[in-house]
C-alpha cells in the first residue's frame, strides 16, 4: 500500500479509471456502478482511511457515492420515482436536518462535527440516488440480488473464520481500523478469551445489524412459495452462514432480532406459523444457557439492571422534557449519573461518535420530535411503497427477496433502539 502514497501514481491511476469509464458504453455504466457500490456498501463498508487530525473515518464508499451523486445530477435522463410521495417526505426530513444544523451552529456547536453529522443523517441521499437510478431495469435487480447473497456468504465466512483463527485473519485496509488494537481486542479479548467477530464491518454490533437483513432475505427465499429446489437449497446454506456468524458477533440485539425476523417471514409464508410462537418462546428459554456460553456474560447486564439501555424509555421521556426540538447538530446531550439518578448536559460535540448508544435517542437529541417523527414516517412510507407493489409482482423470487429485506430492515430498526449502528451500512 506504500505505493499508493505517491501523488503521481494516484493521479495516473485516477486518469486511467476516468478514461476507462468514459470508454465504457453508456448502457453498461449503471451496471458498473451497481457492482462497485454494492460491493463497497454491503461488503466493504469501512474500507478506507482514518483522518487522525479530525478523528474522522473516511470510507471509500462515501467518496464514490459523492461522485455518483454528481454524475447523477449532471447526466441523468430518467426520473423513476419523481412523482412518489417518498420524495417529498425526504425533502421535508432534509429540511428539518438543515434546521438542526442552523440551531447547532447558532448555539455553539462544533462546526466541523455539525457538517459531518448533516452528512451522517442524510447519508441516505447517496443510497436513494443509487437505488432510484441503478434499478431502472429488471436485470439490474437480479444482478443486485445475486451479488448481495454472495456477499453475505463471504462476509459470514470471514467472520466465522475470525471466531476460530482470531486476529490473524484481520487484513489491513479492509476496514479503516482493521489494524488497530480496538479491532484486535474484539476478536481476541485476553482476560476472558472471548472472541466477537467483526468480519469486514469493523464492529460486531454493526455486523450483526446487517446480517439480520441478509438472514431475512435468505429465509424468505428458502420458505417462499414458487421457489425452485436448487434456489431453496442455496439460500438455506446462505441462511445458516448468516445465522452462525450473527451468533458469533455476540450482539444481544442481533440475536434477539433473528427470532423476530424468523417469525415475521414464517407468518408471511403461512398463518399457521402463529402456532410456532410458543415454540420460539420455549426454545428461547431452553437455548439461553447455550447463547450465554457463546456470548459469555453479555446477557447478564440486561437481566441485572446494570445495562443503562434498560432505562432508555425513561431517558427518552426526560429528553422530551429537556430538548423537545433537539439541541442541533454539532452539539451532544451527555448523560451524567448522580447516585441513582442522572442529568443531561448539552455540550459541543468533541467527536462524531458523541452521544448515547442508541440511534433513535441520538437522532432525537439532535433533531427533536420533528426529526424523529419525519424520519419514522419516511421509513413507514418506504415500507408501504414496497408492500403495495409486492402484490403486483409476478416473480416469486423477487417477492421473497423484497419481503425478506423488509423483515430484516424491521429488525435493524429495532436494533437501532439499543445500538448506534445507523452509520453503516447506512
Amino acid at each position: 500500500m506504500e505505493i499508493l502514497k505517491d501523488p503521481i501514481i494516484i493521479v495516473l491511476l485516477a486518469l486511467l479509471l476516468i478514461t476507462a469509464y468514459a470508454a465504457l458504453q453508456p448502457r453498461r455504466r449503471p451496471e458498473l456502478w451497481l457492482i462497485i457500490l454494492t460491493i463497497l456498501l454491503f461488503g466493504l463498508p469501512r474500507a478506507g482511511l482514518f483522518i487522525k487530525q479530525l478523528s474522522l473515518p473516511l470510507p471509500l464508499n462515501a467518496i464514490l457515492a459523492a461522485v455518483f451523486i454528481i454524475e447523477w445530477l449532471l447526466l441523468r435522463q430518467s426520473r423513476p420515482m419523481e412523482r412518489s410521495r417518498v420524495n417529498y417526505l425526504f425533502i421535508l426530513y432534509a429540511a428539518i436536518s438543515g434546521v438542526g444544523l442552523a440551531i447547532g451552529l447558532s448555539t455553539g456547536g462544533t462546526h466541523l462535527i455539525a457538517f459531518l453529522e448533516l452528512c451522517f443523517y442524510l447519508f441516505a441521499v447517496g443510497m436513494y440516488f443509487y437505488a432510484s437510478e441503478t434499478f431502472s431495469e429488471q436485470r439490474h435487480f437480479y444482478l443486485f440480488a445475486r451479488l448481495v447473497l454472495a456477499l453475505s456468504v463471504l462476509i459470514s465466512l470471514y467472520g466465522i473464520g475470525q471466531r476460530f483463527l482470531g486476529d490473524s485473519l484481520l487484513v489491513n485496509y479492509v476496514t479503516y481500523n482493521s489494524a488497530s488494537e480496538l479491532a484486535r481486542s474484539y476478536v481476541q479479548i485476553e482476560e476472558t478469551g472471548l472472541r466477537r467477530v467483526l468480519s469486514s464491518y469493523g464492529d460486531p454490533n454493526v455486523l450483526a445489524s446487517q446480517l439480520v437483513v441478509f438472514a431475512g432475505i435468505a429465509l424468505a427465499l428458502t420458505v417462499g412459495k414458487g421457489i425452485s429446489k436448487n434456489t431453496r437449497l442455496l439460500c438455506l446454506l446462505v441462511l445458516l452462514a448468516n445465522v452462525l456468524c450473527t451468533l458469533f458477533t455476540g450482539s444481544r440485539a442481533g440475536i434477539l432480532c433473528l427470532f423476530f425476523i424468523m417469525m415475521a417471514v414464517l407468518i408471511w409464508r403461512t398463518r399457521w406459523a402463529l402456532l410456532l410462537i410458543p415454540v420460539f418462546l420455549g426454545a428461547g428459554v431452553l437455548l439461553a444457557p447455550l447463547l450465554q456460553s457463546i456470548v459469555e456474560a453479555r446477557f447478564q447486564g440486561l437481566l441485572t439492571g446494570e445495562d443503562i439501555r434498560r432505562q432508555f424509555p425513561a431517558v427518552a421521556w426526560q429528553l422530551v422534557q429537556t430538548v423537545p426540538f433537539g439541541c442541533g447538530l454539532g452539539n451532544s446531550v451527555e448523560l451524567s449519573f448522580q447516585g441513582f439518578h442522572w442529568s443531561f448536559a448539552i455540550k459541543p460535540a468533541g467527536v462524531i461518535w458523541s452521544g448515547l448508544n442508541s440511534f433513535w435517542l441520538n437522532l432525537f437529541s439532535r433533531l427533536g420530535i420533528p426529526g424523529v417523527v419525519t424520519f419514522g414516517v419516511l421509513l413507514w412510507s418506504l415500507v408501504r411503497y414496497i408492500s403495495v407493489r409486492l402484490k403486483t409482482i409476478a416473480d416469486p423470487q423477487v417477492r421473497a427477496f423484497l419481503f425478506g429485506g423488509l423483515a430484516g430492515f424491521g429488525g435493524q430498526w429495532l436494533i437501532w433502539m439499543v445500538n448506534n449502528t445507523y452509520m453503516l451500512p447506512g
